[in-house]
């Protein structure tokens, strides 16, 4: 069997951050987080998904000969759960409301959600491995339903879509996996 056996991944630790768009990202999976990335907290075991979604339309020549296909309206999403309800999860989830505590009692004003992009960064562990994903722009485009109950976790489901720069750029992979190298030419 072809193949290297230390080459799967799967990652057993994972953080998740926000920040404001534009927040200087790191370059490397070791150096310490902009103060402006802020961390969701807790994520469900269910760890997060990518989602892949767009148009392609076939071209045929007379005869019905396949010549080309174009694709288009190309769209990513990144899905996370969420499982605190700290002022971070709230913000993604509530975007143009606001808390206040006073005393010791927190009050949350809940109101329409506003456009809210924001950058995003997953950080993924196997063993010695790190991976971080940066999405330079992105939204939580929907909150999935949040369970209030005594058998099941509140938890809050967000799916992020993500936003291309002007070079089409949609995220970006800093990792140290040695599979991922590429190869040195000389």
């Amino acid at each position: 069997m072809a193949g290297d056996t230390d080459n799967p991944r799967l990652w057993e630790g994972a953080d998740f951050y926000a920040a404001p768009v534009g927040t200087t990202a790191p370059t490397d999976v070791v150096a310490a987080l902009d103060e402006g990335w802020l961390a969701v907290g807790l994520l469900s075991e269910d760890g997060a998904s990518e989602s892949r979604d767009q148009d392609s339309t076939d071209h045929y020549a007379w005869g019905g000969k396949l010549v080309r296909t174009t694709k288009s309206k190309h769209k990513r999403t990144i899905k996370v759960t969420c499982l605190e309800d700290n002022l971070v999860v709230f913000g993604l989830v509530n975007p143009g409301s606001t808390a206040t505590t006073t005393d010791g009692v927190t009050t949350r004003i809940v109101k329409v959600p506003k456009t809210d992009p924001r950058a995003f960064l997953l950080e993924l562990r196997d063993g010695e491995i790190t991976k971080r994903r940066i999405l330079p722009k992105g939204e939580v485009s929907e909150v999935g339903e949040i369970p209030m109950s005594d058998s099941a976790l509140t938890a809050y489901e967000l799916t992020i879509t993500i936003y291309p720069a002007a070079d089409d750029t949609l995220y970006i992979d800093i990792t140290d996996d040695p599979q991922a190298a590429v190869p040195v030419t000389p």
